[in-house]
Parts: structure tokens; sequence; C-alpha cells
């Protein structure tokens, strides 16, 4: 046993072992029955010794640490002017946007995302906030509030496998969250 072997899990390190194993089954490397089997194992895991023989034979486990390192969130706040996130840059699993009356523009266009999803929260009082969505990237809609604003959807290209997930939760007073793809 390694010193790593003790370490205790997080519940992100849970859900990623339980999408490897999920990724196993739709591939065909595990029977529903060894999938289901491994499935409690990891939701029951406590530690990284736990987690680990659930996983060694599934060449995707060794593909990236079992425990990333988990990023702090990329926190976007506009008051009456303007925050971009554009051209090369890496993702976080965790984007944090709000604007009062300004403008917010997320662009992952030239974005290098390692992560299979990533969390957008969403929060816009009189301004707008612009997110820019690489084709074959999936947008899923977590969570939509508005009052006198609008969330508008324009990301219409198919999702392709492997691509990242962008799970959007979405807040808006009197201004507009509008999502699309690069021109």
């Amino acid at each position: 046993m390694s010193d790593q072997d003790v370490l205790r899990v997080s519940n992100l390190d849970r859900e990623r072992a339980a999408r490897l194993l999920q990724d196993a089954l739709g591939q065909g490397m595990l029977e529903l029955e060894e999938f289901a089997q491994r499935s409690a194992a990891a939701a029951a895991a406590r530690t990284r010794g736990d987690l680990a023989p659930l996983l060694a034979d599934l060449p995707a486990a060794h593909e990236a640490p079992l425990a990333a390192i988990e990023t702090p969130p990329l926190v976007l706040k506009a008051g009456m002017g303007d925050v971009k996130r554009t051209g090369p840059w890496d993702v976080p699993s965790r984007i944090d946007a709000k604007c009062s009356s300004g403008d917010v523009r997320i662009d992952f266009s030239e974005a290098t995302c390692p992560h299979r999803e990533v969390t957008l929260n969403l929060d816009c009082g009189w301004g707008t906030i612009l997110v820019i969505v690489p084709r074959g990237w999936t947008l899923v809609f977590e969570a939509m509030e508005t009052g006198a604003g609008d969330i508008t959807n324009k990301v219409t290209a198919p999702p392709e496998p492997g691509l990242p997930v962008l799970r959007a939760h979405c807040k808006v007073t009197a201004g507009n969250i509008r999502f699309r793809h690069p021109r």
C-alpha cells in the first residue's frame, strides 16, 4: 500500500470514477453486473486505495490522474464596464460570471479545456453575458430563471462524443444571457 492509497477521496473523485465506469460500460469493456458492482463500490469509496482497483484495468483511468488538481473557479464580475475571457486560455471546471449593468464575454473558441464537464454559474442584472461555444461541445441547461430579461440559445450543432459539456445555471434580472457558436 502506498502513501497515496490512504488519502481520502472527494465527491469529485467518486463522480469521475462513476463516469469512467459508465464510459467503459458503453464501450463494452464491462458487463452490466460488473458495472453495477464497481459503481456501488466507487460510491462507497473512502480512500484512493478503495477506488484504484475498480479502475485499474480501464485504459481511460490511466489518461488522467485520479484526483486531478482542482483549480479555483474563474470569477468574472462586470459592474458598469466590460469583462472578457477570450483568446487562448485554460478553462477551469467552474466559471462564475456576474454582471450588474456591464457585459461579460466568455469565448471558448481558442480555449484549452482539460475537463469533461464545466459548470457555468451566470448571473445577469441589466447587462449582457455572451458565451461563445465551439461546435461539437454540449450545452446543458441545469437551471434557468428570468425576470424581465432573456436567455437565448443558438448553440445548435450536434454534440461530439469526448468534447466538453457545459452545464449552465442562468439567472437574469433584466438583461440578456446569450449562447452562440463562433462566427
